[in-house]
């Protein structure tokens, strides 16, 4: 068996899958927002590639290779709105020397528990296990600070009282002829994502990425994420048996090559919402109404949403039949004639769509336009 059998194969099973329905919404944002952050921590390091699975092993598993992996991740992502983690809410174990004691294998069920037992599964790829939130972790660490104020840590460095248990706790779900718990392959991290505004700081870190890769798109992190959230969003819905590893990869995955692509598309764009932005200033000035003009601004940013995202619409007849419009006219003196103008022309051919969006597309391709022609 090889290791993409392998990870069919545990990918198939039921007992190693977490699915969104345990979280409730703003779990579930913090969750594919963290998932953006760290693939852009990953692009910015320049990782060679790397795969993103959803709701497949876990909450999210990354794999060091989209065609061969060697190495996988394994993350439990979890927001907590209050209070820290406590060593009973990650282990469902007792306090060492506590009078009342809980049964060892009831470790098998938390947090720390899962995230062990989907590691064990795998024998071809080497496997970490890691706890992940906004949330720190009441635990004592061998060197006496705390879990809370020094993440990431290693569960083979919190106190021996502790460490004893947890080991005793994993050892349980197994067959005690099977190698015993390695703990240095289980992490706890505290990341910066807040659960209350996850989308913000992933926008945050998109601009970073994208004003170091492109800076004349920075500007455009927010459209960028939220194409990507609408992207990874539908990952992990379908609960199929996948036969191969390219099955794998459609129902759960995004990558390297999928958030190049993304990237590559959106440097292919032209910048053309910043133009915006002064056509805009220019209707104001000539009359258009703040309300009409703030409908023109929604509507352009939801088109360039779109052509990030990809998906059947009527927005690529809508542009073409816009730049056929623009062929033979002139370049406008003034804008509100030039749109009425349009207008008049197109309305007929797209009755059904919302004058702000018709007038979007029709700035837009006449920005592009001039922007290939400078």
């Amino acid at each position: 068996m090889d290791s993409l059998i392998e990870i069919i194969k545990v990918t198939n099973s039921k007992e190693f899958s977490e699915t969104g329905g345990g979280h409730n919404q703003k779990g579930v944002e913090f969750q594919r927002n963290w998932a953006l952050v760290r693939m852009f921590e990953l692009e910015t390091a320049n990782e060679p590639d790397y795969l993103f699975l959803f709701e497949a092993i876990q909450d999210i598993a990354i794999l060091d290779s989209s065609s061969s992996p060697k190495r996988i991740s394994i993350y439990q992502v979890k927001k907590k709105d209050r209070n820290e983690w406590s060593w009973g809410n990650l282990t469902n174990l007792h306090k060492p020397n506590s009078v009342k004691t809980k049964p060892l294998n009831g470790a098998a069920n938390s947090p720390i528990g899962k995230l062990y037992l989907a590691i064990r599964a795998f024998k071809l790829v080497e496997g970490t296990g890691r706890f992940v939130s906004n949330a720190g972790c009441d635990l004592e660490m061998a060197d006496g600070t705390n879990a809370a104020t020094s993440l990431p840590i290693c569960l083979a460095d919190i106190s021996s009282e502790f460490r004893d248990l947890v080991f005793a706790g994993l050892a349980s779900c197994h067959d005690p002829s099977e190698p015993p718990p390695d703990l240095k392959s289980i992490f706890i991290e505290r990341v910066s994502v807040p659960v209350d505004d996850a989308s913000t700081y992933a926008v945050g870190k998109a601009h970073e990425l994208l004003f170091a890769l492109s800076p004349s798109h920075a500007g455009q992190a927010r459209s960028f994420v939220d194409a990507l959230l609408a992207k990874i969003g539908p990952l992990g819905a379908r609960t199929d048996t996948c036969a191969t590893f390219e099955q794998v990869k459609e129902r759960h995955g995004f990558g390297r090559r999928q958030l190049k692509s993304a990237l590559a598309d959106l440097q292919e764009i032209p910048d053309v919402l910043q133009t915006l932005e002064t056509w805009l200033s220019a209707l104001a000035s000539e009359g258009m109404s703040i309300m009409q003009i703030t409908r023109i601004r929604s509507a352009a940013s939801a088109i360039f949403r779109h052509q990030l995202i990809g998906g059947a619409s009527d927005g690529e007849e809508i542009a073409y039949a816009c730049d056929e419009w623009l062929v033979d006219k002139e370049e406008p003196s003034q804008l509100i004639p030039f749109l009425e103008g349009a207008l008049l022309d197109l309305q007929s051919e797209f009755k059904s769509t919302e004058l702000a969006k018709l007038q979007a597309h029709i700035l837009l391709r006449a920005i592009a336009k001039c922007v290939v022609q400078i």
